[in-house]
């Protein structure tokens, strides 16, 4: 069962406790690296692929070449794309027609697309199904802003809550504005889109967005392996703005004074966990 705003008003304690968030939160890895090979696209790696899941890949050996190492026990060096593939729109053709063929081992098919590159600005080598990041362990790219307010010297957080019929992390408390970076489209320009369809903030107040930083995490669960780089904004609104969700994908809005938000992550599993990092991240530097 998803949370409920009323639930999270349950969760009062002392100013005190509230802050001592910032020393107990602490984000774990799950599974095992070494489970992983390196996925390589002109001699860079790109990704991280599980050994599992090349096993999946071995049929589409017109796509893919599985390299096994040299030590005689036959096992996967790295993987990397057939010589073939030689334009970012041939991989990208390709490796789409694989993801289809891949069927329900991928689930939740956005139909967006992301960037694949050693790094980010750097150039890009093919682009990917935003579902199937996670599968070959691209680098993905987002943008989270802190919306708040200040009234008499407090900052509160303007909270969404996810729709619960999302495709990932139903019903879970979300930021104000959050969302992948898809290719083609700057960070601040992404922001701005996400503003006005997320919280139906226009474009004369979305354009003070302020960039914050960069925040980075890592978690293996299964096949899938997360390395996503969150670009952190802050807005503050004005007293009276309202949020209004355009796109469907938030089922409500609520003002949390900013020492009960932190109490929330502190105490419960409410928020969508990489929501939680970027709050604290506006702790620190708001505290």
């Amino acid at each position: 069962m998803s949370p409920t705003f009323r639930d999270t008003s349950r969760r009062s304690t002392s100013a005190t406790e509230e802050w001592c968030v910032v020393r107990g939160f602490v984000w774990v890895l799950q599974g095992n690296k070494g489970e992983f090979v390196e996925f390589m696209v002109e001699d860079q790696v790109v990704g991280y692929i599980h050994k599992g899941f090349t096993e999946h890949l071995r049929d589409f050996h017109d796509v893919f070449t599985i390299v096994s190492g040299s030590n005689g026990k036959n096992s996967v060096e790295h993987v990397t794309l057939h010589s073939s593939l030689r334009t970012p729109e041939d991989r990208t053709i390709a490796i789409g027609d694989v993801i289809k063929g891949l069927g329900e081992l991928i689930p939740g098919i956005r139909n967006e697309l992301y960037p694949v590159t050693s790094s980010y600005g750097m150039p890009v080598y093919f682009s990917l199904e935003r579902a199937a990041a996670p599968y070959f362990g691209i680098k993905a790219y987002g943008v989270h802003m802190n919306g708040y307010i200040e009234k008499h010297g407090e900052k509160s957080l303007w909270i969404g809550k996810r729709s619960d019929v999302k495709q990932t992390y139903p019903g879970m408390l979300d930021h104000l504005v959050a969302g992948g970076l898809p290719y083609g489209i700057s960070c601040k320009e992404n922001i701005i889109k996400e503003c006005e369809e997320e919280a139906g903030i226009p474009r004369s107040m979305s354009t003070n967005a302020t960039s914050v930083g960069a925040i980075s995490y890592m978690d293996i669960n299964g096949f899938r392996y997360k390395r996503d780089v969150l670009f952190c904004y802050d807005l503050r609104l004005p007293v009276d703005f309202v949020p209004n969700n355009e796109d469907g994908e938030v089922d409500s809005f609520r003002l949390i004074p900013v020492p009960h938000a932190a109490n929330i992550i502190r105490r419960t599993d409410f928020f969508k966990p990489n929501c939680n990092l970027v709050i604290i991240d506006f702790l620190f530097r708001h505290g």
